[in-house]
């Protein structure tokens, strides 16, 4: 019993160790060391392979750092190592630059907002305002709406200039913000239509809200209102490929 409880308490330990070891990346002070501990140079070319095949380099191949290296004792095959490992980093650089940008945020691509409990994905649906709106082009503009339904949104914000961060947008252009109207408890999302077979953009009016985009870090965008919102009901729309008019919108409301 008690050999078992040994050799649980090894694999346990074991595991702990390579969860620190696997967050941790390559580092020119850890081949010096290496270097100066007189391991054998295979070892650590081995050491250098292994680690930037897996992503977890950061190393500096400078001249100035590979000079630095080489008073330690690095042979050419070692420094010519570090030269071709460096951009295998390139990706944990980005993602430690994501992180300190957007701690906790989901991996998965999407469109994020972080509430009292964290980040959670503001409802979503594709709107192609085209099908909506109708080719009527006889007889001439008309309005339309999308009922989207009773209610408020699940994602309520307090701040009047709420952030929305993006994760590998499709695009970082076109997006807007429209303020939804309502009809007797329903939220309706108001569209025009000019009858203008070549018009993309439909949603017209004085519900359309400016929004500012900025790159944060890596693959992550950030959008908010370029000016404050009042309360209400709205929705964070962009156009996608697939076609004129083709819209991915997410449900957001302001409460204050």
């Amino acid at each position: 019993m008690r050999s078992l409880a040994i050799c649980v308490l090894s694999i346990t330990l074991a595991g702990v160790v390579a969860a620190q070891t696997t967050d941790k990346p390559l580092t020119n002070s850890e081949i010096q060391s290496m270097l100066l501990a007189g391991l054998p140079e295979n070892t650590i070319l081995l050491r250098i392979e292994t680690a930037a095949f897996r992503g977890l380099v950061d190393l500096d191949a400078s001249a100035a750092a590979l000079a630095a290296l080489k008073q330690n004792g690095a042979g050419e095959r070692v420094l010519n190592d570090v030269i071709w490992a460096e951009p295998f980093g390139a990706a944990w650089k980005q993602k430690q630059a994501e992180d300190r940008a957007a701690p906790d945020l989901p991996a998965r691509a999407g469109v994020y907002y972080k509430g009292p409990s964290g980040w959670v994905t503001p409802p979503s649906f594709l709107l192609w305002t085209p099908f909506v709106t109708g080719w009527d082009w006889l007889s001439g503009a008309h309005a339309s709406s999308v009922n989207l339904g009773d209610g408020t949104s699940a994602v309520q914000a307090s701040q009047a200039q709420p952030e929305f961060y993006l994760r590998e947008p499709v695009t970082d252009r076109g997006w807007r913000i429209i303020r939804l109207g309502s009809h007797k408890d329903q939220r309706l999302l108001q569209l025009t239509s000019t009858g203008d077979l070549a018009e993309m953009d439909r949603i017209r009016g004085k519900q359309v809200r400016a929004v500012q985009v900025t790159h944060a870090a890596g693959g992550i965008y950030v959008v908010k209102p370029a000016m404050d919102l009042e309360p209400g009901e709205y929705v964070l729309c962009s156009e996608v490929p697939g076609g004129p008019g083709l819209n991915a919108c997410y449900r957001f409301g302001i409460r204050r």
